[in-house]
C-alpha cells in the first residue's frame, strides 16, 4: 500500500499537481509525545470503525506555532491575540485544503494526560473522532498541546 501512495505522490509531482503535505505517520523530527498523540488519535478512531488521520506537516506547522504563540505571550485561546482563528492559521501555514477543527489544552504533562482530557470532554472527543476530518497536525510547547483537523 505503501508503494503505491509513493507512486501517486510522484505522479502528481510530475504532473504538476497540488502538492501534499501529508503522511501516513507522525513526522520523525516531531517529539515522541507529538507522535504518541498522533497515534492516540488513530487508536481512538480505529476503534470506533473510523478511517485513521493521515499526519499533514503544514497542519503541524500551525499546531506547533499557536503552542508558541500561546506560551510566548502567556495566553490560553482559540483566538489569536492578533484576531485569527484556528483555519487563519493553518492557511498562513500554507495549508490549502479545508481545516476542520482546532483543540488546545494546558498544562498536561503527557500524551496519555492530554488525550485523557481531549475525550472527557464533548466538543474535543467531537473533533476527534469527526468523520469531516482526514488529517492532523499536533504541536507542543511549554505544556500547550494543539491539534488542528484538516480535510483533503
Amino acid at each position: 500500500m505503501k508503494a503505491l501512495f509513493v507512486i501517486f505522490l510522484l505522479f502528481v509531482s510530475a504532473c504538476g499537481g497540488a502538492e501534499e503535505t501529508f503522511e501516513e505517520d507522525c513526522d520523525p523530527a516531531a517529539s515522541a509525545e507529538v507522535c504518541r498523540v498522533f497515534e492516540m488519535v488513530n487508536q481512538e478512531r480505529v476503534s470506533l470503525s473510523l478511517q485513521p488521520l493521515k499526519w499533514d506537516s503544514l497542519l503541524a506547522v500551525s499546531a506547533d506555532a499557536h503552542a508558541k504563540d500561546m506560551s510566548d505571550q502567556n495566553y490560553f485561546d482559540h483566538t489569536s491575540r492578533d484576531g485569527r482563528n484556528f483555519s487563519d492559521r493553518a492557511k498562513d501555514a500554507g495549508y490549502t485544503a479545508s481545516p476542520t477543527g482546532e483543540n488546545i489544552a494546558f498544562g498536561q504533562q503527557t500524551a496519555s494526560s492530554v488525550m485523557e482530557s481531549w475525550m472527557n470532554s464533548d466538543g474535543h472527543r467531537s473533533n476527534i473522532l469527526s468523520a469531516k476530518s482526514n488529517e492532523i497536525g499536533v504541536g507542543l510547547r511549554s505544556g500547550y498541546w494543539v491539534q488542528v483537523f484538516g480535510s483533503r
